[in-house]
């Protein structure tokens, strides 16, 4: 774009953390009412590079220039109070206050005696969201919402202070493909308004669906600038992971045992799902498809004992487990990864070491009952090379580590309980396209080693590319099984959302 429209420049910047070089040398630009994506591997600097314009990181070197003038940002009240907004992929939003008060949070319109004018508040709240078409009441509590909903709330509260750029982090993460075509509606008419975007994401069909163009980073530089229709899938992910990639799903011949090992039946809780009943076969991937909030997670919870059920029974290698918890679950031969990896899978203020070591303290203790540093950095060190985690030492901390590197910790932890049945919520969710392979790559080698293998995914060609088989759960009930032939990504919406398409009804 001509140099005159260009709102933003971030010039040269560099970033070092301890041990990393998050950021060298790193420039970009941005013209108003753009929509400017940033893509790359989880570790290449995206993160890093929007915290320093969101004014949470300072830069090592380099310069920020808004609108032409140098920008000095001393923390993020400075950067909105420039104009420039950022919504994360886990929401700021107060829950327990309204999507109102939320947007208008610590900037409420005042009354006579200082009060907050309240009927001021909601029309103007009302007014914001009508601009953008976004139809959510402006007096309802933010806890009643969808993450799609808030992630709503999060654009008209940028909107609403007037912002000259926002920044979106992964913003479709966790919300429906329906609920992404109306984000990207709202998107369009921020930028006629002539706000910029710039949009971070993993989900490249996104990218060529909303934004003008494409930057890519890798290992901390800008290794490609390009217009979105002088550019393909293709070119940006062998531009992220500098390879070509191929097939992202790997070989697909593998062949799953007939052995039952594990069987779920008529399994309930109250209000959230009902009537649950399959059977999952040695080295089987069998897959849970259907919409966000449809009860895909919650009934992996109850399997494994995290959360309580009403109803129904499981049983592992013809026993009945009972009512379990995730200990015995574990100690009965059950692993779970949850999709939470930060606040369940994960100890983000613990080394590397110490995560994937954690459920095996037992095996890395001397006769004393002290743990051997022997036994532990062996027995770390060997998940961390058969597991590909890219990490400084045993001793960095996992909060350090890209999203794909957590992961990789978060499974090397389950794995070394040696499961036979082993449940993987959204295990690819939020990490780039190599991160993603490597894993979809170690799922497929448990499955040939005999591990029986859930996979719940909301993305359809991961489900489709990895399973055997897949159900297919619509507001906590079991609407189809399909098999490997009837995969497709039609099959899977169509029953996803009521409209049955032809598959197997039975829940084998």
């Amino acid at each position: 774009m001509a140099e005159a429209e260009q709102i933003l420049e971030m010039l040269h910047i560099s970033k070092s953390f301890p041990g990393v070089k998050a950021l060298e040398d790193v420039s970009m630009s941005l013209a108003a009412g753009e929509v400017l994506a940033v893509v790359g591997e989880n570790g290449a600097g995206k993160s890093t590079l929007i915290k320093i314009l969101s004014g949470v990181y300072s830069a090592d070197a380099g310069e920020i220039r808004l609108q032409g003038e140098r920008l000095l940002l001393r923390g993020p009240k400075d950067a909105i109070e420039r104009g420039i907004n950022t919504i994360y992929q886990e929401t700021s939003l107060v829950q327990d206050i309204t999507v109102a008060e939320n947007i208008f949070l610590g900037r409420q319109p005042t009354a006579a005696g200082r009060r907050i004018d309240w009927k001021r508040m909601i029309e103007s709240a009302r007014g914001i969201m009508k601009s953008l078409s976004i139809h959510l009441s402006p007096g309802a509590l933010v806890s009643s919402l969808s993450s799609a909903q808030q992630q709503l709330v999060e654009v008209a509260k940028a909107f609403s202070r007037d912002a000259k750029i926002i920044i979106m982090d992964e913003p479709t993460a966790s919300i429906t493909v329906e609920d992404a075509d109306n984000l990207f509606g709202i998107i369009r008419k921020i930028i006629r308004a002539g706000t910029s975007v710039i949009y971070i994401s993993h989900r490249l069909k996104e990218i060529f669906q909303i934004a003008d163009r494409v930057m890519v980073l890798r290992d901390g530089k800008t290794v490609s600038v390009s217009g979105v229709k002088e550019t393909s899938e293709g070119e940006i992910v062998k531009h992220m992971v500098g390879r070509e990639i191929g097939n992202l799903f790997g070989d697909a011949s593998y062949q799953s045992g007939e052995n039952v090992v594990l069987e779920v039946r008529d399994l309930a809780r109250t209000g959230v799902y009902r009537g649950i009943s399959f059977s999952l076969h040695e080295g089987e991937i069998l897959g849970f498809s259907g919409l966000v909030g449809a009860g895909r997670s919650e009934i992996m919870r109850g399997i494994f004992g995290l959360d309580p059920v009403d109803g129904g029974e499981v049983l592992l290698g013809g026993q009945r487990l009972g009512r379990s918890s995730p200990a015995a679950a574990l100690k009965k031969g059950i692993a779970f990864v949850s999709e939470d990896r930060r606040l369940e899978s994960i100890i983000q203020g613990f080394s590397v070491r110490a995560n994937i070591t954690l459920l095996l303290l037992v095996r890395v203790l001397t006769r004393f009952g002290l743990i051997s540093a022997r036994k532990e950095n062996g027995l770390a060190a060997r998940y961390v090379t058969e597991f590909n985690v890219k990490t400084p030492s045993l001793d960095q901390l996992v909060m350090n580590l890209s999203g794909g590197n957590q992961q990789k910790v978060a499974l090397a932890k389950c794995l070394s309980t040696n499961p036979r049945v082993l449940i993987l919520d959204e295990p690819t969710k939020g990490i780039d396209v190599g991160a993603k392979k490597e894993i979809h790559t170690l799922i497929k080698e448990l499955a040939n080693r005999g591990v029986s293998i859930i996979l719940v995914s909301s993305e359809l060609p991961e489900i489709i590319g990895m399973c055997h088989r897949a159900a297919v759960i619509r507001e906590g009930t079991m609407v189809r099984v399909f098999g490997k032939g009837e995969l497709t990504e039609e099959n899977l919406m169509a029953a996803a959302v009521g409209h049955m398409a032809g598959g197997s009804k039975r829940n084998g």
